[in-house]
């Protein structure tokens, strides 16, 4: 038997070879292109939130497409720039806080029983819910010291409480 194995392996790398082109087999260059590194483009951030807007009231339509290039320069020109502030409205994030509702509950480092418990929390503790997965795993961190990790969401009070 081992010499069958032997034969078979000799029989099967002889026919690889000449499958491969044997004596005139020649490798094929590959060709590569030369690529000139380009300096990047610096990119300035402005310091305000103040944008600029021109008045339309000079605007006259022209058969040419540089009407509004036209239009643009005179109102440069005449002092019509009218500065408009920018101002982006502050939204405060809405924070998902609930409270363990069993008496002692894991934290675990991941989204099922088959993860390593983190800590175990009492019945009341304060947790922010980070996202909840399909499964019905909470994602939550503890409000008083910051821990991270994974709790069956069945077992928080509602939102609302």
């Amino acid at each position: 038997m081992r010499s069958y194995v032997w034969l078979t392996f000799a029989f099967m790398g002889w026919g690889y070879y000449e499958m491969s082109g044997g004596t005139d087999f020649v490798p094929v260059e590959r060709v590569t292109a030369e690529v000139e590194a380009e300096a990047p483009e610096i990119v300035a951030r402005a310091d305000t939130t103040t944008l600029l807007s021109v008045s339309s009231s000079n605007i006259i339509a022209q058969p040419t497409s540089t009407a509004v290039e036209v239009a643009v320069a005179d109102a440069v020109a005449l002092d019509e720039v009218e500065v408009v502030e920018a101002v982006a409205p502050v939204v405060e994030p809405v924070l998902d806080i609930r409270r363990v509702g069993g008496s002692r509950v894991n934290m675990r480092m991941g989204p099922g029983t088959n993860f390593d418990v983190i800590t175990t929390l009492n019945s009341g503790t304060e947790l922010e819910v980070l996202s909840v997965n399909a499964d019905g795993w909470a994602n939550v961190s503890t409000v008083d010291r910051g821990i991270e990790g994974w709790m069956a969401e069945r077992l928080l009070t509602d939102a609302d409480l």
